[in-house]
């Protein structure tokens, strides 16, 4: 069963989806209370085309009138490569089924007060005792605006203030033990408001505590997130603020001036690199 619900997990299809008691209705309402439904749900706006992995925008009519906007992550068994199933197989933590890893990552980093998109539900389904196919269903964060894209609205100091708030989540998102290996600007989500705008962490399917190499993962997170800030129209001044505002110094000790230097080795080999599949932050563009 999948962790930190409490009481507000149900389980349907017998024990092939689990989801937010609040939201059974909705399922229910359109016809998405059963594994197979959801699997093989068609329309919708693709988000992401990945081999055997696909993530669709849909708008789903609630009980009570209106609509209300979701994004369903599925995996086909297609996704299982020989390596991810070897790992599958034999239980090695990266081999985990990432619908059910990104479920329980998302109710593990609300814990620490970063905000994420609501979850909804997820399913799995099992051959030979292993997870073959799964889906990630969550709510759309309404208002949102991808975080490279909000920034490349923003004068110096608004901008400024952004990127001094996006170091300030990612100090705590480390400190409490986590690494993204995706943290790119983009997965920050900016929800504009009266006062300081809202920021949201999505994309959780590869989030993991690591046991050991911690500083080459926190390296290689802020170093995604260096470069993709940077393509958005972030200053290096921009990026130093945010810095010590990830270290919580007004001064950069010797520590902090190596990770630094890490850091921007992984932005100048990302210049270099062309993604294999989404080409969000292809330096090609």
């Amino acid at each position: 069963m999948p962790g930190r619900t409490g009481m507000n997990l149900e389980t349907l299809d017998h024990g092939r989806l689990h989801a937010e008691r609040d939201w059974v209705p909705l399922l229910r309402a359109n016809g998405l209370d059963a594994f197979e439904n959801v699997m093989g749900r068609t329309g919708g706006r693709v988000v992401r085309d990945f081999p055997g992995r696909r993530t669709v925008r849909l708008e789903l009519k609630s009980p009570g009138g209106g609509t209300q906007a979701i994004y369903l992550k599925r995996y086909e068994s297609t996704y299982l490569t020989r390596g991810r199933w070897l790992r599958r197989r034999f239980g090695v933590d990266s081999g985990e089924d990432e619908a059910m890893g990104e479920w329980t990552n998302i109710h593990e980093v609300r814990l620490i007060g970063i905000n994420t998109a609501a979850s909804i539900a997820v399913g799995q389904e099992r051959s030979g005792g292993m997870v073959t196919r799964s889906f990630l269903m969550t709510a759309e964060i309404t208002g949102a605006i991808e975080g490279h894209t909000f920034v490349e609205t923003l004068a110096q100091e608004p901008r400024r203030k952004l990127m001094r708030r996006v170091g300030e989540l990612a100090r705590r998102f480390h400190a409490a033990g986590f690494v993204h290996k995706d943290f790119y600007l983009g997965h920050i989500l900016v929800v504009p408001g009266a006062g300081e705008p809202d920021l949201f962490l999505i994309d959780q399917q590869r989030v993991t505590k690591p046991c050991c190499f911690r500083e080459r993962w926190i390296a290689k997170d802020l170093g995604a997130m260096a470069y993709s800030s940077l393509r958005a129209g972030a200053t290096r001044t921009d990026l130093m603020r945010s810095y010590l505002e990830y270290c919580g110094q007004r001064r950069l000790g010797p520590a902090e001036k190596r990770l630094a230097r890490r850091v921007m080795r992984r932005v100048s080999w990302l210049t270099t690199r062309r993604p294999r599949h989404d080409g969000d932050y292809d330096p090609a563009l």
